[in-house]
């Protein structure tokens, strides 16, 4: 038979209470501690921001540019500052490409711009980018050997990566590209260094552009000048316009095998 002491536990079930008091009084201490930090840590007045810095090329973007649009922007507490939205006003300069707005400790803004890189003349007045898009950037030292573009609204990406191959497979042959406009009803029209006319239409157009490479490394480089239109809008040949409104018929094979006529003929390359 046991005797139990009921009273034994008293003491230690009153320490237990005793010990999840003080716990929960020191949590709230540190809660009312933290929220009071919080408060006075994101007031606006308290920690303003102290500098932008910028980071860039700084070729056609201007230190005074970046600061006067970013600096009605830049102000108040240094931890609520929406970069984002700084970000947003520094890409809205024409010419710059992208930019990266971070924090720097202790109150400082840390800006990284780069420029556009102006790949092609596009239309009247606009250009593209290197991604293709349209920038609107105005200047006086555009580098000179810029293709020109042109194209529907929204084409400038398409545009600008058909201009490289075309440019490739001219280049090859010793032609020289200068223009290359894509019509509404997507026509590709090439208007060469040599005054010559290229047109095309939306099936395989680089592989059309090619076949008439290698025709024209055969058999037409004498000709030269001369050839003023070459119409590549079919799917085994290729017809040609001479100056003076002649034609010439060419075969696939090596050498030239027409002759020069009144009337314009289509010449087929099945190799």
């Amino acid at each position: 038979m046991y005797n139990v002491d009921a009273g034994n536990g008293k003491p230690e079930a009153g320490m237990s209470l005793f010990k999840a008091a003080v716990l929960l009084f020191s949590l709230l201490v540190g809660l009312l501690v933290l929220a009071f930090g919080a408060d006075w840590l994101l007031r606006t007045d308290n920690f303003p921001v102290r500098h932008v810095r910028f980071e860039g090329e700084f070729r056609h973007v201007t230190q005074q540019e970046l600061e006067s649009i970013v600096m009605n922007t830049v102000h108040g507490n240094f931890f609520l500052l929406n970069l984002d939205a700084v970000k947003a006003r520094v890409e809205s300069l024409p010419w710059v490409y992208r930019a990266s707005v971070r924090r720097q400790w202790p109150q400082d803004i840390h800006v990284r711009f780069t420029e556009q890189r102006l790949a092609a003349r596009w239309g009247d007045g606009a250009f593209l980018n290197q991604a293709g898009d349209v920038v609107p950037v105005t200047g006086q030292d555009f580098p000179a050997e810029l293709p020109r573009l042109e194209g529907p609204e929204g084409t400038g990406p398409q545009v600008l990566e058909h201009s490289k191959n075309f440019s490739q497979i001219m280049a090859a042959v010793g032609l020289q590209l200068e223009r290359i406009m894509l019509t509404p009803r997507r026509t590709w029209r090439l208007t060469l260094a040599n005054d010559m006319e290229i047109v095309l239409d939306q099936e395989n157009p680089a592989q059309k552009l090619e076949r008439f490479a290698r025709v024209y490394a055969k058999s037409l480089t004498h000709l030269g000048s001369e050839i003023k239109r070459v119409d590549l809008r079919y799917s085994n040949g290729f017809a040609i316009d001479l100056a003076g409104d002649h034609g010439a018929g060419i075969s696939g094979s090596p050498g030239y095998t027409g002759t020069l006529g009144t009337q314009r003929s289509e010449t087929s390359d099945k190799g």
